[in-house]
């Protein structure tokens, strides 16, 4: 099982980085399940939205101030639910509202996660002199 996280679909400027390595995960695991199709070995994703955990209250707490995450027995549910339905992409919640809309109106989103928060410039080694 790989974990993502609904920023697979679409980024989330303030973490350019994390946002990235979920999205080559995602496209690791699909690429996974092609190679592997046929054999005794299965691929699934599981791509948990935002939710409250120290992660969503720690890392991310400035960009999510007034933001609620999925409650972890919520999600967890979720998961195990669909695990043993057998599905293999797993996107609960605001992730599966992501991967849709990322096909939809991708700008609009991008537009939409940016006003989230502003992107930390100072990370990527630019000044804002």
């Amino acid at each position: 099982m790989l974990f993502l996280s609904g920023l697979a679909f679409i980024p989330f400027p303030a973490a350019p980085i994390y946002s990235a390595t979920k999205a080559a995960l995602h496209s690791f695991s699909q690429a996974l399940r092609v190679q592997l199709k046929g054999t005794n070995v299965t691929v699934v994703e599981l791509a948990p939205p935002g939710v409250e955990t120290p992660l969503f209250r720690g890392e991310f707490a400035e960009e999510m101030e007034g933001e609620k995450g999925m409650d972890v027995k919520v999600f967890a549910g979720k998961a195990i639910a669909a695990i043993e339905a057998g599905k293999l992409e797993i996107r609960p919640g605001l992730s599966n509202m992501l991967k849709w809309m990322s096909r939809i109106a991708p700008e609009f989103m991008l537009t939409q996660m940016a006003k989230l928060s502003k992107p930390k410039r100072l990370a990527l080694g630019v000044s804002e002199s």
